[in-house]
């Protein structure tokens, strides 16, 4: 069975004994406890021991635990200590992370903030483990806990870990309400987070988010249409009449892209329920999914439109045609992003006791096409039928 890997961060030589008690009592709680001294700690024998080190949070901890004495520990290039490149490493990685620092530093660290510049040799082997106390304090926004012995930091650690599995299991019921089709597998972190805190506004908060997940996801396809790349040439038409008759199709494929957006709106007011009553979040996840759908739909359309083969006299009909959507991609675009800046800042305006003039918020998604191609299309269309 796999344990819990928790990974102790501290200076070794002064901290020794603290270390040694801390990795019995965490093996005593039958996790895995990640020291550098241990004989089997992962080690690259090509790299250095901060690299060594610094690998092994990344790859290897699921826990972080920090301990501040009164060693700064070796240097890096970067002027950090291994031991503080470690706790930035492990916030990097947002892993669970507890720190704890000597009570004998955190009384001296008021003083040293007032003055920097005195001599606390006698105390410290290096003033920049004030820096690193005060970051990890004030800065970190983690809780920082004091100890005298290694019992204190046991005891700590015993409790904490106690508070999060309980919050693990909290979360893990809030992910299993989501539903049997295993929803939180198929949505990002941020919408997942918007479900599982369940805070004002969450259902409209959560369809907004997954909207632009999935718009996203086609950015290398929007880019194909917005450069011009095209792989390959779908259609070669020299016939005039053809290819009228053709770009009058494409025009009407177009049209229905747009109905289709509409008609999602309307499935968008069967999913999402009035106030008090819970929405059907599937349902939400779906019209989300099935916008973007229909967003990329509309690029490879143009896409398809640009691909297409046709004597130069009649490119101005083609870019024309292909140019009919670039107000539509805008609009679908920007629509989640700003419709969530909209419901965000009415629920902070709400929080801060600040009244809406109305008792509810509209968010319309208004598609339109291009006039100004739609114009040249027009005209460039009126010059071709003249030709037939």
């Amino acid at each position: 069975m796999a344990r819990v890997n928790i990974f102790v961060s501290s200076t070794c030589y002064d901290l020794s004994q603290v270390r040694e008690d801390l990795k019995q009592c965490i093996s005593d709680l039958g996790h895995n406890p990640i020291l550098s001294e241990q004989r089997d700690f992962p080690i690259n024998p090509y790299l250095s021991n901060a690299e060594n080190c610094i690998n092994a949070v990344k790859n290897e901890a699921d826990i972080f635990v920090l301990i501040i004495g009164n060693r700064y520990g070796a240097t890096l290039g970067s002027g950090k200590s291994i031991t503080n490149t470690e706790f930035l490493t492990a916030v990097d990685k947002g892993i669970p992370i507890y720190t704890f620092a000597l009570k004998e530093m955190v009384t001296l660290l008021p003083v040293w903030e007032k003055n920097p510049d005195a001599d606390f040799s006698n105390t410290v082997s290096d003033n920049r483990i004030f820096e690193f106390l005060a970051n990890v304090r004030n800065e970190s926004g983690l809780w920082n806990f004091d100890f005298n012995k290694a019992q204190d930091i046991m005891e700590t650690l015993k409790a904490q870990l106690s508070n999060l599995f309980r919050e693990t299991l909290i979360a893990k019921r809030k992910i299993d309400s989501l539903g049997k089709n295993n929803l939180y597998l198929r949505v990002s972190s941020k919408a997942l987070d918007i479900l599982l805190e369940k805070e004002g506004g969450y259902e409209i908060r959560f369809f907004l988010q997954a909207m632009h997940d999935e718009i996203v996801k086609y950015r290398d396809l929007k880019n194909d249409y917005e450069y011009s790349i095209l792989v390959k040439s779908e259609n070669a038409l020299s016939d005039l009449s053809q290819l009228v008759d053709w770009a009058q199709i494409k025009l009407e494929q177009f049209t229905n892209f747009i109905e289709t957006q509409n008609r999602l709106l309307e499935a968008f007011r069967v999913f999402f329920a009035p106030c008090g009553v819970e929405s059907d979040i599937e349902g939400l996840f779906y019209v989300a999914r099935s916008f973007a759908k229909s967003y990329a739909s509309i690029l490879e359309w143009g896409i398809e439109i640009r691909s297409t083969i046709v004597p130069k006299e009649y490119l101005g009909l083609l870019n024309a045609l292909a140019e009919l959507p670039q107000r539509a991609i805008l609009q679908i675009e920007d629509f989640p992003q700003e419709a969530m800046a909209i419901v965000e800042k009415n629920i902070e305006d709400t929080k801060n006791g600040i009244q809406s003039k109305e008792d509810t918020i509209s968010l319309c998604l208004k598609i339109t096409i291009d006039d100004d191609a739609l114009e040249r299309y027009n005209r460039e269309l009126d010059k071709l039928r003249i030709l037939i």
